[in-house]
């Protein structure tokens, strides 16, 4: 429109608009780093990126995960009640990132009252360690993540079953069963439409979806104990239960474990091992309620950046967007 190429355009964005080149000439960008040092000489061997570090965005509340950018991964702490990023790094490795953290939020971390995290173990190791005033939360929405996977498994063999028995029952020669003719879906088609249909709680059904969901229970118990167990544990995770005592949030959950045994559904008795395992940092959700709501979103803000942007071109300027967007 106004005879200008996109290159010229990039090249003054770039170079005098956006403040990049001021930053790294001035040494306020790119000067923050870590350093992997040899054992034995001290000499450092290798240098991982450290595009944020803001001690000013830390606070009570914080969360920490991983995100995927370009073909690197990079650690995120994120303030829960701002939606800030307060830190990203280049690494994974919980010693990296505790390295980095000490040097450049030492200061703030004191502080930090709850940590929430996903159970990674690298990050429950590093969490545990850094953050040492601060409760540890297994995020709920991961753990709901796991529940709603194994009643999709359910789901899912139910229907490869059906599948094997509808390709190898012979057909009549005068054609399908009245009883088939009849039906305006198989077994395994209603399997497959059910599969929304079972996120969604009971009394969020319409018609259609109860009829359905009705001749499915009717024909497979094991479908709807697998359903009625995700929703007992969805309820127990309901923030009305926010605030009561941990002894009794933790007897409702042995009921829960207890009704797992006595189902045998194997999906469920993963779940039940796992939040076993973690019991004592996912209790911890019940004494304020706070979850990584905020930096599963702030994720899905910078794939939509990336996803804006085409990609990664330049990686460095790229994460000095980054850094000045979303912190």
């Amino acid at each position: 429109m106004f005879a200008v190429k996109p290159k010229t355009l990039h090249h003054w964005y770039k170079s005098q608009l956006s403040g990049y080149k001021q930053s790294v000439k001035a040494g306020t960008w790119g000067d923050k780093a870590i350093k992997i040092l040899d054992e034995h000489t001290g000499e450092i061997l290798k240098q991982k990126a450290v595009p944020i570090a803001k001690p000013e965005n830390m606070g009570s509340h914080m969360a920490i995960d991983e995100k995927q950018v370009g073909k690197k991964m990079y650690t995120l702490i994120t303030n829960i009640e701002t939606g800030k990023i307060a830190f990203m790094a280049q690494s994974i490795k919980s010693s990296e990132i505790a390295q980095a953290i000490h040097e450049y939020l030492g200061g703030t971390l004191g502080a930090v009252k709850s940590m929430s995290c996903d159970m990674a173990a690298s990050f429950i190791k590093l969490s545990k360690e850094v953050f040492l005033n601060a409760n540890l939360v297994v995020d709920k929405f991961h753990v709901i993540k796991h529940l709603m996977d194994a009643l999709q498994q359910v789901r899912r063999e139910l229907k490869t079953e059906c599948l094997n028995k509808e390709t190898n029952v012979p057909k009549k020669a005068g054609g399908v069963n009245k009883s088939e003719e009849e039906r305006m879906w198989t077994d395994a088609e209603m399997l497959e439409r059910s599969r929304y249909v079972l996120v969604k709680s009971e009394i969020e059904w319409d018609d259609e979806e109860k009829e359905i969901m009705a001749d499915l229970f009717k024909k497979y118990p094991v479908l709807k104990t697998a359903y009625s167990l995700t929703q007992d544990l969805r309820k127990w995770y309901d923030k009305s239960n926010v605030g009561k005592r941990k002894q009794e949030m933790e007897k409702e959950f042995d009921d829960w474990c207890a009704a797992v045994n006595k189902s045998g559904i194997n999906p469920f008795k993963a779940v039940r091992k796992m939040m076993e395992k973690h019991l004592g940092d996912i209790l911890n959700y019940f004494l304020e309620g706070k979850t990584s709501a905020k930096a599963e979103n702030m994720n899905g803000k910078i794939q939509r950046f990336l996803a804006n942007n085409f990609g990664i071109i330049d990686r460095d300027f790229f994460l000095y967007r980054l850094a000045g967007y979303f912190s």
